[in-house]
């Protein structure tokens, strides 16, 4: 990523959060004028054209998307094509991520979108046929919206669904599982702060989980977003990771260590 695209996305993310009043509906048709210009390679090219003026690019917006689109999100389509970007690649995604912060942000459901991406990972990673179709360059985008909608709206929140039909139906070369880690990523760091994925043999209750998330925000000094994963295979206790750090107390681990000891 270059510096002028980091600059970019450290202005946009200060948009994002000023942006009063906007709603998950608001998001929703940011991601869909995103997609527009994602697809339409001489709109995109006109709107990361460095050389281009800023007054000329804010009146493209206003034309294509003006009459149609909340005005907030034609507000945050506008200065993100008046920014400089290190090139038209890097302005398409980071476009998409302005997409991802805004229905964060603007739905105020973080912990819910990030357990819930958390999810539908774990149900496509176990299933190869749906994570062949949703990630093939073949399938249709409108198919894999669809499929999306049919396999996981009983099942997510639209905030969540929101996000999964725009990345997924366009996912710019990415396979699904780094596709939806990028999203968590952003997600979590919209609201300051960072994904710890805790492993458990069974699910832990309400009251369990706000103990954990507290305990392991004082022992990480931030607060942290959990995304809790169920597998029968540790037997008992937890593993946290978080960025690079591993806490490792389950029964798995320690028998692992004392069968080492004893070999």
């Amino acid at each position: 990523m270059g510096s002028a695209t980091k600059h970019a996305l450290r202005t946009l993310k200060g948009e994002v959060d000023r942006a009063a009043g906007a709603t998950l509906a608001t998001g929703a048709e940011l991601f869909d004028a995103i997609d527009v210009i994602v697809q339409q390679s001489q709109l995109r090219q006109a709107l990361a054209d460095a050389s281009a003026d800023a007054a000329a690019k804010r009146a493209v917006v206003e034309r294509v998307f003006g009459a149609r689109f909340d005005p907030r999100a034609v507000s945050l389509i506008a200065s993100a094509s008046t920014q400089r970007w290190s090139n038209e690649s890097e302005f398409a995604l980071g476009l998409q991520e302005l997409g991802v912060r805004a229905v964060s942000q603007f739905s105020g459901e973080h912990d819910r979108i990030s357990q819930e991406l958390q999810g539908f990972l774990d149900v496509v990673t176990s299933n190869p046929d749906l994570e062949l179709t949703l990630g093939s360059k073949l399938s249709d985008p409108e198919g894999k919206r669809r499929i999306i909608d049919r396999v996981f709206a009983s099942h997510l929140g639209e905030a969540t669904l929101t996000i999964l039909r725009h990345l997924v139906s366009l996912p710019a070369g990415r396979r699904t599982r780094r596709l939806v880690g990028w999203a968590q990523d952003i997600v979590a760091d919209q609201a300051s702060r960072q994904v710890a994925t805790v492993t458990v043999a069974r699910p832990i209750d309400e009251a369990q989980f706000a103990r954990l998330q507290g305990a392991l925000a004082r022992h990480f000094g931030r607060p942290v977003t959990i995304a809790q994963v169920v597998d029968p295979a540790v037997i008992g206790g937890l593993r946290v990771q978080f960025g690079d750090d591993v806490i490792d107390s389950t029964v798995q681990s320690k028998l692992g260590h004392l069968r080492r000891q004893f070999a």
